[in-house]
């Protein structure tokens, strides 16, 4: 009889690593790494799914009795999972509507400054808010080498990415230092760098737009002005 596999990453369906349906009951599709209670356990998409599974193929590996290489299950993955009811369904989202929950997924970004001799200086950062696929807040230091950066330029870049898909922004910074803003961004984490809470001199925002994109989602390219 032929082997059942979970229709969301491959794994063959042995006993011990079924899921379950949101009745407690075992479910016929999927495994339990990837679905328990009725519920996916990864918010992925396909390519990010392959991505997610391939850094456990020593584990994979272990459980079939299979001896192969990460490339090797990569390789295998991107060849199955098409075929795979979970991956089967076309997402009918834009682009653009995949770029905005790509950065929902992501909690760092890295902005890039342009110093005063033309170098890039590209620094991860904490993402604080975003809108759209676009425009992104991140907070930092008044008296920071990227303020001083972006004081005398305001052209900037910005990345994010997740699980191999990602997105490339480029253009403009603004340095947020009115109250009102650095009030209602303030979260409570900000005081182990910024003591004097809210007000605090040397807390400010930087308001990230970006005008031209450079996108790699579920193995979908495109390079759009926004």
């Amino acid at each position: 009889m032929e082997q059942k596999l979970c229709q969301s990453c491959g794994m063959p369906l042995v006993e011990g690593i079924i899921g379950t349906n949101s009745d407690g009951s075992k479910s016929k599709d999927y495994c339990g790494y990837c679905y328990k209670g009725g519920v996916f356990l990864q918010d992925f998409n396909m390519s990010q799914m392959i991505e997610f599974c391939t850094q456990f193929t020593d584990q994979i590996n272990k459980e079939t009795g299979w001896n192969l290489t990460p490339q090797q299950a990569k390789a295998q993955m991107q060849q199955i999972f098409p075929t795979l009811k979970r991956w089967k369904e076309k997402d009918e989202r834009s682009l653009i509507e995949k770029a905005i929950h790509l950065l929902s997924q992501c909690k760092e970004v890295t902005l890039a400054s342009v110093n005063a001799e033309g170098f890039p200086r590209p620094v991860p950062l904490d993402k604080i808010h975003s809108l759209g696929c676009n425009e992104v807040w991140v907070v930092t230091a008044a008296d920071s080498e990227k303020v001083a950066d972006f004081r005398l330029n305001p052209k900037a870049g910005l990345s994010y990415s997740f699980y191999g898909d990602s997105v490339a922004l480029r253009g403009t910074v603004e340095i947020i230092t009115d109250d009102v803003t650095r009030k209602r961004m303030w979260q409570e984490y900000f005081i182990n760098y910024f003591p004097g809470g809210p007000a605090d001199p040397n807390y400010v925002l930087i308001h990230f737009i970006g005008k031209e994109a450079t996108i790699w989602i579920n193995r979908e390219f495109a390079h759009i002005t926004i």
